[in-house]
């Protein structure tokens, strides 16, 4: 799949028949509201169903032109719409629960319930997750197979440089290159999968 900007993805799902926007917008949001849910104690089918209601909800409100990038990070924007989805989640299950027969978790909801500060950093961890991932991606179709094989192995699995060369055939400094190298095209497309203009 081609690399696009977020401004470029947002731009498109605009049109509401642009089926392609649609699945460009839920590959490159869809993984961190999924992992945020389950992090917050719910399961992967009810995670499933956060990341469908977030997902409708951002694209709902961003096209009535609910978002302004000078008011806000488009992740933080997000982060809102998902964390009152997993608190409208957590609350139906709660309330089946205490539906059920011979229940006695009726205070567990509440007891259990991550702060918003504790919900921030996960959610601050899935994006991070979540971006690097999409990125590597595109960097594995730009560089040479053994230049990002090096570059996971060196700066993803902390393997010495001397080892990873050995293992790959290249020279110790020629690992460092690679590193340095995939790194800073990492840190082009973090700026520009983050933008939003």
């Amino acid at each position: 799949m081609e690399w696009v900007t977020t401004t470029t993805v947002l731009h498109d799902l605009r049109d509401f028949d642009n089926r392609s926007a649609w699945e460009r917008f839920t590959q490159r949001f869809r993984s961190p509201v999924i992992g945020f849910a389950v992090r917050l104690g719910l399961r992967e089918p009810e995670a499933e169903d956060v990341a469908q209601e977030t997902l409708l909800a951002f694209a709902d409100g961003f096209r009535r032109g609910s978002y302004h990038p000078d008011k806000g990070r488009l992740r933080d924007w997000l982060f809102g719409i998902a964390y009152r989805q997993v608190l409208k989640m957590r609350e139906r299950l709660a309330h089946a629960e205490v539906q059920a027969p011979g229940s006695d978790t009726a205070g567990s909801f509440w007891s259990q319930l991550p702060t918003e500060k504790e919900a921030t950093a996960s959610w601050s961890e899935e994006w991070a997750r979540a971006v690097l991932n999409q990125c590597l991606q595109q960097v594995r179709r730009e560089v040479e197979p053994t230049t990002i094989r090096a570059f996971e192995l060196f700066a993803l699995a902390k393997q010495p440089a001397a080892d990873v060369g050995t293992e790959l055939g290249i020279s110790r400094n020629a690992v460092f290159i690679a590193k340095h190298r995939i790194l800073k095209r990492l840190r082009e497309l973090q700026e520009q999968y983050e933008q939003v203009s």
